[in-house]
């Protein structure tokens, strides 16, 4: 197979907030491209404009306790994963995922993070937030950015940075983010959405293993740019000073192609007078998993990556990508924890071979099992021989009246759909994943989940087994009632039937 650059996806972020996001409840006018490259519309991902920011906490990760109602932020990662990576061999195709200990920093610069009531999405995109509460605000005097400049200069001058990268592998670190913000009178709303905005630089240090025992290495180098289509996408890697092929591995900088990301609450969020006046306390997780989302591919007709090795006739032929911080926010109370179902599915369509991983989010000792967040994603597989698509996010879980469960699209469409929860851990449970073509412009605006050259039919019938159901900290959760199967519609409930399962007053 000849070499080839691919496009990669430019993703549809609002990167830096350009929009007022009160709270008030408004619905400004926001831009819904902002962060990629190549014309689209992006700030300096500094805080938004407006009153967002009006919670007395969350300032530079300060944790202090509010002298009346407030809501903790915290950022949190899932237990170091036991399961080590895979790939093929060089020159036909090989691919792999970094996991912990191999994946041993990542490193983004955080400059804020906001709960907002509504908000307008596409895709990855979003506009017009409105009723926003910021959370967490950081210094974004640092490594700004201007949408039509040249980004290069911020590999550099996140090279010289040791100051403000919080590493989100290690724990010790995420604290630093950590934040206790005031709930007031007017933060009363019903929460749905979340935003984080960060810096376009990130720093990785990774050894991604291949199947045939070699490896890829993060190594440092120049950060460069290359115009790679006649629509004006501008594509920004680091260009390796050494081969990846060669070890040991080294703290790389990248460049991401947007700076933010929005997250949706699967039930919402409510904040009620009720809460303000008993002075409750919240505690927001932001949850991700880490194991695999760092993935390296190798050989003939591999796309462009955020870090890259040329051959000498300057085609790439070793790259590692990192993707965009992707959260499930969970809300609790201070004493509870959270509980992770993890979920894998091994798929092979038309020829292209890859995991799915669906892991589920809920409170230990919650009898409904409510889901309060979803996280779903592709991962190499030693069988693939090929990037694997991205799944579309979820944005919606149903219950349906035989018990199963539907995870919607933004756009209410079943992405994956006759889910049933699993009790005993390695049992399986049937679903079938929506499939679209590309060029099918319906079903890439949220009306499939999976994206590929041909599908064998509208909706592929796959076998998801439960490979683990942990505390984040990796102990066993609570063993459920027998009778607990599905999920709740219901939203969170407490003293007042709306405030999320807060602490109550002393």
């Amino acid at each position: 197979m000849p070499s080839q650059r691919l496009k990669p996806a430019l993703p549809h972020v609002c990167a830096a907030l350009l929009v007022a996001c009160g709270s008030s409840g408004a619905n400004p006018t926001g831009a819904s491209n902002a962060g990629g490259a190549g014309g689209a519309s992006s700030g300096q991902g500094g805080s938004p404009t407006g009153n967002a920011g009006e919670g007395s906490g969350g300032a530079g990760g300060a944790n202090t306790s509010p002298s009346g109602a407030g809501i903790q932020l915290r950022l949190a990662s899932t237990a170091a994963s036991s399961v080590n990576g895979s790939g093929l061999n060089l020159l036909a195709f090989s691919s792999g995922g970094a996991v912990r200990p191999g994946l041993e920093s990542l490193e983004f610069y955080i400059y804020s993070v906001q709960i907002c009531e509504s908000m307008d999405t596409s895709g990855s995109g979003f506009s017009n937030p409105g009723g926003c509460l910021a959370l967490y605000s950081g210094d974004t005097s640092q490594l700004a950015y201007d949408a039509a400049g040249d980004w290069t200069p911020l590999g550099d001058a996140a090279r010289a940075l040791d100051t403000g990268f919080v590493d989100l592998i290690d724990a010790s670190s995420r604290a630093r983010l950590d934040a206790t913000t005031e709930l007031r009178s007017e933060h009363v709303r019903s929460y749905n959405y979340g935003l984080i905005n960060w810096s376009l630089p990130v720093k990785v240090k990774a050894t991604i293993p291949l199947g045939d025992g070699s490896f890829l290495y993060t190594h440092d180098g120049a950060t460069e740019s290359e115009l790679i289509s006649s629509d004006g996408y501008r594509h920004y890697y680091t260009r390796a000073g050494s081969s990846l092929a060669s070890g040991p591995a080294e703290k790389a900088v990248v460049l991401l192609s947007s700076g933010g990301n929005w997250f949706k609450f699967q039930n919402p969020l409510n904040v009620t007078s009720a809460d303000i006046e008993q002075q409750r306390q919240w505690v927001l997780d932001l949850v991700f998993n880490p194991e695999g989302i760092v993935k390296g591919f190798a050989g003939d007709g591999i796309g462009g990556g955020n870090l890259e090795e040329h051959s000498e006739q300057g085609m790439p032929i070793r790259a590692i990508t990192v993707p965009l911080l992707d959260l499930a926010p969970i809300p609790h109370r201070r004493d509870e924890q959270v509980v992770r179902e993890s979920y894998l599915a091994n798929l092979n369509v038309s020829g292209q071979a890859f995991d799915v991983r669906l892991e589920l989010y809920s409170v230990d000792g919650d009898p409904s099992r409510t889901i309060y967040g979803v996280d779903v994603k592709t991962l190499v597989v030693p069988e693939s021989t090929s990037m694997p698509p991205e799944m579309m996010n979820v944005s919606y879980v149903v219950s349906q009246a035989d018990g199963s469960l539907s995870f919607e699209s933004y756009r209410h469409m079943p992405l994956i759909s006759g889910f049933s929860r699993v009790a005993e851990e390695l049992g399986s449970t049937q679903a079938a994943v929506s499939c679209g073509t590309h060029g099918d412009s319906d079903a890439a605006n949220g009306g499939a989940a999976l994206m590929l050259a041909s599908c064998p039919s509208p909706a592929i019938d796959v076998t998801f087994r439960l490979v683990s159901r942990t505390l984040l900290d990796g102990e066993p959760p609570s063993v459920p009632p027998a009778s607990d199967a599905g999920a709740s519609d219901a939203g969170p409930q407490g003293d007042s039937g709306t405030d999320g399962g807060a602490d109550a007053a002393p």
